[in-house]
């Protein structure tokens, strides 16, 4: 299950997400992220990397625990037939190529229902929000269709539980989110249909963590992947039994970490993921996002080590805090940044999600050399990691720094591509998003260093 509500982030901040007409193809000008195939392995010790397989194979987020391990046991056929759903079908190619070259698992689309065992589905957001309110989309296990789900009893659906291995499961997309949001949807719910159907906060570089940094299946995601459809796993282990023979395997599937050492790594944590989502919950009274958000970040301060949840915990506090005390959300964010940078680096998604904050402040204040570095540091970032809201953020204010200097003609440039990301990322059609966002830019100060 997927709660896509956080992820309209910098232009959207004061304006919510935006959602696109009910014919997404009709209002788009041609961006389409370049396939992408990424390299096998990851840097990290296999014993943390086992002790992640675990939590993600035999858990949900909700705490329940998976009495045996779950996935495939034979090849897996996926039918998409739904025509609001067509413009989606390069981006469903283009993901079930990565997993059966960087995952190694036999799975492709068919054009029979019968020959299928996962079902995607377009279900308006309105009815998905009937059944999961915070839910973008989500998997039922043991469904062919929304029909068939919606004429049982809740009491009666199939749980995760109480599988023995993986059978039929149905898919339920929103055709009428935006483009990234639906996108971002079809990677997470397919990866985790194959077996891994927790939800870890935990977790710096997947798409299986609710802050949705990630909306593209990272390294990790293919090697837990490729790690659990390896022979020597079957539906119906224990967690015993594959915890015996997971080192072994996991030698064989990412050889890089076998030689690293254990990091410090904090457990998760139920008070602070409850605090994030309020505070990153539109529906939530400002006010308590704003304590939700102070909870978070304190949380995560105590937390030992501190790891990425102190930044994700800044920014969803900045947010919150914006429109009421500028000051205070500018020093959030340029903390988070700082933070971001130092344990990952400038070429790195969160990074870049706390750039787009800095270069707006640096923008508003009149610094318009520093917002354009900002902008040409992270764009290649943005685009290499699939995140369209972030590009058109980033080129919008580009964009308006290059004008403010004189630069009439780049800035033109930019603008135009600003509103061709923006058009996919979250549907701002007509730029409102992004002049209002700027005005509000113009009234804050620049952060201390």
């Amino acid at each position: 299950m997927t709660a896509r509500a956080g992820t309209c982030l910098a232009l959207a901040l004061l304006a919510g997400c935006a959602t696109l007409p009910a014919d997404p193809p009709a209002t788009l000008t041609g961006i389409r992220f370049a396939p992408a195939t990424l390299p096998e392995g990851v840097r990290q010790s296999n014993r943390d990397l086992a002790e992640d397989f675990l939590d993600l194979t035999f858990a949900l987020e909700n705490g329940e625990e998976l009495p045996v391990l779950l996935r495939y046991e034979e090849p897996v056929r996926v039918y998409m037939d739904s025509p609001e759903l067509a413009y989606y079908e390069p981006d469903l190619a283009q993901l079930l190529s990565r997993i059966r070259t960087e995952a190694g698992i036999d799975i492709a689309r068919v054009r029979d229902p019968a020959k299928a065992r996962i079902f995607i589905e377009a279900v308006p957001s309105r009815e998905i929000a009937s059944v999961f309110p915070t839910a973008a989309c989500f998997i039922a296990p043991g469904e062919r269709n929304w029909r068939g789900f919606r004429a049982r009893a809740a009491e009666t659906h199939p749980r995760w539980a109480a599988q023995r291995a993986l059978g039929e499961a149905a898919i339920f997309l929103p055709p009428d989110a935006t483009p990234q949001d639906t996108r971002d949807c079809l990677a997470e719910e397919i990866t985790q249909a194959l077996g891994p159907a927790n939800d870890l906060y935990r977790l710096p570089d997947s798409i299986w963590n609710d802050d949705n940094f990630h909306g593209m299946a990272t390294r990790f995601d293919m090697t837990i992947l490729r790690t659990l459809y390896q022979p020597e796993f079957r539906s119906g282990m224990t967690r015993d039994e594959v915890a015996a023979v997971l080192p072994r395997v996991l030698a064989r599937t990412n050889p890089m970490g076998r030689s690293l050492p254990r990091r410090p790594r904090a457990p998760e944590s139920r008070v602070w993921a409850g605090a994030i989502e309020a505070a990153q919950d539109a529906r939530v009274d400002r006010a308590d996002r704003i304590d939700a958000g102070l909870l978070a970040t304190g949380v995560a301060a105590e937390m030992r080590p501190p790891d990425q949840r102190l930044g994700v915990a800044r920014l969803a506090l900045g947010r919150a805090a914006l429109s009421r005390d500028p000051v205070f959300a500018a020093q959030q964010f340029a903390d988070a940044y700082a933070e971001f940078r130092d344990e990952f680096g400038t070429r790195d998604i969160r990074t870049a999600q706390a750039g787009v904050h800095l270069a707006a402040l640096a923008l508003g204040a009149g610094d318009h050399d520093a917002a354009i570095r900002l902008a040409d540091r992270h764009i290649p970032d943005a685009i290499a990691f699939q995140n369209a809201i972030l590009v058109a953020s980033f080129l919008t204010l580009k964009a308006d720094a290059l004008a403010a200097t004189g630069a009439e003609s780049e800035a033109a440039e930019a603008r135009l591509d600003s509103l061709r990301w923006a058009r996919y990322g979250f549907g701002d059609i007509d730029g409102a998003l992004a002049r209002e966002q700027i005005a509000l830019a113009a009234s804050m100060p620049a952060p201390r260093n």
